[in-house]
This record gives structure tokens, sequence and C-alpha cells, in this order.
């Protein structure tokens, strides 16, 4: 899998879509093969933000099972849309007693046992469709919490 920057992507398919002229390095290679592909101007038009093209002359079945497999971790980053529901689950934290300010910032009930926090019940902490707030990307990574995956 190839793998490039969005504006390489635009230039390499607004090459492939433009006639060859005389002026053209590689003029005699593509003035035999060129044939007319408008329809990759809706493929230009897509390449915003975090976008990736995979072409293949293989079954994409295969290819999707290795993509799926090439899932990693990732953190919740302020001000991004939340892809998914985030929870903390009930139990200890391993955090120290003086930490318990930022439970306390976004409602969430702990209780202090043995020399740590501990948390009293499962709270939802971010709700998918919504914007991560700076509050709540700090007490999961606090809690060592990389909640989404890339």
């Amino acid at each position: 899998m190839l793998m490039g920057k969005n504006t390489l992507m635009k230039a390499a398919l607004n090459h492939k879509m433009k006639e060859p002229t005389v002026e053209d390095e590689d003029y005699q290679t593509r003035k035999d093969t060129f044939k007319p592909c408008p329809q990759l101007e809706k493929l230009v038009q897509l390449l915003k933000g975090n976008t990736g093209l995979i072409f293949s002359n293989g079954d994409l079945s295969d290819i999707k099972k290795i993509i799926d497999d090439q899932k990693r971790e990732a953190p919740a980053k302020i001000g991004i849309v939340a892809p998914d529901d985030v929870w903390i689950r009930a139990g200890p934290t391993g955090l120290d007693p003086k930490q318990t300010s930022f439970f306390q910032a976004l409602n969430i009930q702990t209780k202090i046992v043995k020399t740590q926090i501990e948390i009293v019940a499962d709270k939802k902490v971010i709700t998918q469709g919504l914007k991560i707030e700076s509050s709540q990307c700090a007490l999961l990574d606090k809690l060592k919490i990389r909640p989404f995956s890339y």
C-alpha cells in the first residue's frame, strides 16, 4: 500500500487526466496510452482531511482484512468530534488522592481506598458526535485510556 500527501495525490491524478503535449518530459511514454479520465475529477474533489487512496488489482476483501488488522489505539484530542462514546469503568485508578479535582470537574463520584482514588460507578465521559473538551482529554490521559483507533 502506498500513501501520499493529499497535494501529491491531487497532482498525480491531475497529471493522469491531462492530455500529454510535446513539451512534457514523459510525452513519448504517455502519447500512445493516454485515455481521457474525467471521472478522476471526483476523486480529486474528495481529497480533503485524512483521506487515503488504495489502488489494487486484487480482491478488496483481502485488503480490507489487512487494513482492519492494522488498527492502532489513539488518544482523545481536544476539539475533535468523538467517533464513539467513552466510558470510565468503576474500580481503582492507581492515582493518588491529590488528583481528585479531575474527577470532580467531570462529576465522577470517587472514594479513597488504600491511598488511591477509586471510581464508584461507571460514567460516560465523552458522547459520540460531540466535541472533546480539554478536561476530558486530561482525565483520559491521566488514566492512560486511549479510547479511539485509527
